[in-house]
């Protein structure tokens, strides 16, 4: 085939090749042709419009995923630059308006179409994209089939008739980066460059997350020289992943691309906790046999092994370990203990994890339970009135529950259930009620008949001048 290449292909997967008549190869330091194409409203404008400017003129197509990856940053040269004379001519090859439209509504510069015509003028080896950087006379300084961004900073650079008086970056963030615990603490830094003429003194900014935002100021930063930026100590106490940038504050900065760097620090965080007891019950029959139980959480962020352990002051102690994933709750079951003694014994649970506790607060959970005799009924010590709420049954209670209480004399009875946090969850009963022995099941439901979740809950039984709570646990 004699002046034609063929149709639309990519080359290892980084530019597309463009079928077009062959013509004359551009070189560097060749005048660049003029042209007239129109722009997204149909306006015609010609290349030599821009002269007195450092122009770079770029083809491309949406089916070529370089060109699209060039054309944000084609704005980002636009706004570092365009104040001292330079301006990004983008001209697309032979595809719709309508797309053409679609990627200008994103830029501040020219986006022209070209029906194959420049394209024929300027086309090297047929590949997209294709950029040339055209000095302020109109002479062709840079061409190339890609798109290398530091290179093409260099050139515009060296072409602006604008200089670049004032221009310093961020160019590392130094600490704090990766993976640190939970309450550790660290000096802040971050490495800045100077790359105009000017000496400069200015601020810097270092933000962590959303509790952390303090400047720094750099004086006397000579050209074309590194600094390093610390700032106060930093206490890593947020947990999960965090934001972190440093950025220059320089009024008057020629450039603002470079003017920040953005990074993650992951604060990885110990916390289990122990949040329920459920059992022993508040009272147990003499000679029963319970099967102590405790609900334990993975409140952090890393994985871990929870050692439990659980104890009653009549001697007895076990324990065992839970592994644990953030987030998960499970329950931590311990050898059967056996109701020998008569009385209240204290019952305490901890937990703690194999690398660590950052929240210890929540590591302790302590309780009591009243061994007495027969049926497992107590009679709470000085009712003033001789009423008496019996222990609920059963307790801890998968489903139903069944409250019996017992009035000397006809009494207005208020029973109902509380959640931890003393919000109303159901009424059970709400009248008056005559002497004897009355009982009232509870199905697990609220006021709403909404199935409610296993957790402690709390039963108040209100008479005239007398008032008993009892606890329950739910396990489902």
């Amino acid at each position: 085939m004699t002046g034609k290449r063929r149709s639309l292909s990519v080359l290892a997967g980084l530019l597309v090749l463009v079928p077009t008549m062959a013509l004359a190869i551009l070189h560097v330091g060749d005048p660049a042709p003029d042209f007239t194409l129109p722009d997204t409203a149909y306006v015609n404008h010609s290349l030599s419009e821009w002269r007195g400017r450092v122009v770079l003129l770029n083809f491309w197509q949406s089916t070529c995923g370089h060109c699209r990856a060039e054309l944000p940053r084609l704005e980002v040269l636009y706004q570092d630059y365009g104040a001292n004379g330079f301006i990004p001519v983008t001209a697309n090859l032979q595809e719709s308006m309508e797309i053409v439209k679609a990627y200008a509504r994103q830029a501040t510069h020219p986006y022209l179409r070209d029906n194959g015509g420049v394209w024929g003028v300027y086309r090297q080896n047929g590949y997209i994209p294709l950029n040339y950087i055209i000095d302020p006379e109109g002479i062709i300084r840079y061409i190339a089939e890609g798109f290398n961004e530091n290179a093409v900073r260099q050139v515009i650079l060296q072409w602006l008739p604008g200089p670049i008086e004032h221009d310093v970056g961020v160019t590392r963030i130094i600490a704090p980066t990766g993976t640190v615990d939970s309450g550790q603490t660290f000096m802040p830094a971050c490495s800045v460059y100077n790359f105009a003429e000017n000496v400069e003194t200015y601020p810097v900014r270092m933000k962590i997350g959303t509790g952390y935002d303090t400047v720094a100021t750099v004086t006397g930063h000579q050209p074309g020289t590194a600094r390093c930026v610390e700032f106060p100590q930093w206490t890593a106490q947020e947990r999960g992943q965090l934001a972190v940038r440093c950025s220059t504050e320089l009024a008057g900065d020629d450039i603002a691309s470079n003017d920040a760097k953005e990074g993650m620090v992951t604060v990885n965080v110990y916390d289990l906790a122990v949040t329920m007891i459920l059992a022993p019950p508040d009272s147990v029959d003499s000679a029963a046999t319970v099967v102590p139980a405790a609900v334990v959480e993975n409140r952090g962020t890393m994985a871990d092994m929870a050692r439990v352990k659980f104890s009653i002051s009549d001697g007895y102690m076990d324990s065992v370990n839970v592994p644990l994933q953030p987030g998960v709750v499970d329950t931590a079951y311990f050898d059967q203990w056996t109701a020998l003694e008569l009385g209240t014994f204290a019952v305490r649970c901890t937990v703690g994890g194999i690398r660590g506790e950052h929240v210890p607060e929540n590591n302790l959970l302590t309780g009591t339970v009243r061994v007495v005799r027969g049926s497992g009924i107590e009679e709470p010590p000085g009712s003033p009135d001789g009423f008496v709420f019996y222990a609920a049954h059963p307790n801890p209670a998968a489903g139903r529950t069944k409250f019996r209480y017992s009035l000397p004399r006809e009494a207005r009875v208020e029973l109902r259930v509380f959640s931890p946090d003393g919000k109303l969850v159901r009424t059970l009963r709400s009248g008056r009620e005559p002497a004897g022995l009355h009982s009232v099941v509870w199905d697990g439901r609220d006021d709403a008949g909404h199935r409610v979740g296993r957790g402690i809950y709390y039963c108040r039984l209100e008479t005239g001048e007398s008032r008993v709570v009892r606890k329950l646990v739910k396990t489902k």
